[in-house]
């Protein structure tokens, strides 16, 4: 049952995508963050995000993913009786439609956020990075990445929890394949990416072999929209496991400045559960960045938060300094007890090497 569930989920992803030929996400700048772009880093930033949160550790090694993989299968196999254990009134006031602002009843947020608008970014752009890069069916490729990482990404979230569960099956039923298919329209894509815009900045990936550990990881997404009355400016939008708001200011070909302020994810809660139904929230810190882009590729930035890992950090990507001949991206960051990270990132590689500190 949970194998034809999941050719049944590949199906839908990739009967969703259609063949387009402009492409809005994927320019292949061979610097800044959009140097980074590949299906692997895709898979390794969205897949694992929630290891941001202090729920989670960010030690490879302690992550079950067999017993999230198969809550998540239990619940998308049988969605109706799950839902109906929740309480329908519940699941759709607060997995599908804004009806309250409390942070404990807004599950809806990030369902529109990252897995409506975000991944059907992540759709389209792969789509365009695989048809860019000469694949024989980008089409097909792009809706493996995108179902592999979804299906990652809520059995890392749920990995140590066995029961009715009805935040994938909003995620992966309604709004990944929603978003996915909003985004094969070439109207769609053309107000997002020209209009507003959008892409994403992700984090330089990497894996510390002396702790196992994954670090400075993240799938960020940003819109950007003209100032009415300054044009020049552009109003920004940064979200991720965040919401900040900002301001970018023209620096001359193509650059810009950005500052923006916001929340952040902390850590995950059970707010109640109720039928053997659980239902989770978040705890929100404080936020604030500053970013540098040239032609919408982030160069580098520097963010601040209320965090446990990352007080601290400072971003910059390949093609910003030269290095023995290459340019490869790099990282440093401070947290708690004065825990010290710092990386490196290489174009066209999921994963850069990491050292930390031992605490």
């Amino acid at each position: 049952m949970r194998f034809r569930l999941v050719l049944l989920f590949l199906t839908a992803s990739l009967s969703v995508l259609t063949a387009q030929e402009r492409r809005y996400f994927y320019h292949a700048r061979p610097y800044g963050s959009e140097s980074l772009i590949n299906p692997g880093t895709l898979f390794i930033n969205a897949g694992f995000d929630i290891l941001q949160s202090a729920t989670h550790s960010r030690d490879l090694s302690t992550i079950k993913l067999g017993t999230g993989a198969r809550n998540v299968l239990d619940n998308l196999a049988d969605p109706f009786t799950q839902i109906e254990k929740f309480g329908w009134d519940r699941f759709i006031g607060q997995e599908v439609f804004p009806t309250s602002l409390r942070i404990e009843e807004a599950q809806w947020f990030p369902n529109y956020t990252l897995h409506f608008l975000g991944g059907g970014m992540d759709a389209r752009m792969m789509y365009e990075w695989y048809s860019y890069h000469g694949f024989a069916a980008p089409a097909l490729m792009a809706g493996l990445t995108v179902a592999a990482y979804h299906l990652v990404n809520e059995a890392v979230e749920n990995d140590r929890y066995i029961g009715p569960n009805v935040d994938p099956i909003a995620d992966i039923y309604l709004f990944n394949l929603g978003g996915a298919l909003l985004f094969t329209n070439d109207d769609v894509a053309e107000f997002f990416g020209t209009t507003l815009s959008m892409t994403t900045w992700p984090g330089q990936a990497a894996w510390n072999p002396e702790f196992n550990t994954l670090e400075n990881h993240g799938q960020y997404y940003i819109l950007r929209y003209p100032v009415p009355f300054a044009p020049a400016y552009r109003l920004l939008f940064h979200f991720g496991d965040n919401g900040l708001a900002g301001l970018s200011i023209p620096a001359g070909d193509g650059e810009y400045l950005s500052f923006a302020a916001g929340t952040t994810q902390l850590q995950l809660r059970t707010v109640n559960v109720v039928n053997g139904a659980r239902s989770v929230t978040v705890e929100l810190g404080w936020m604030a960045g500053i970013y540098y882009d040239r032609e919408n590729s982030l160069l580098a930035s520097v963010m601040a938060s209320n965090r446990i890992n990352e007080k601290l950090r400072l971003n910059i990507y390949p093609g910003v300094i030269g290095l023995f001949g290459f340019s490869p991206g790099l990282f440093v960051s401070l947290g708690n007890r004065n825990q010290f990270i710092a990386g490196l990132s290489f174009r066209y590689s999921p994963m850069g090497l990491a050292y930390r500190n031992k605490m």
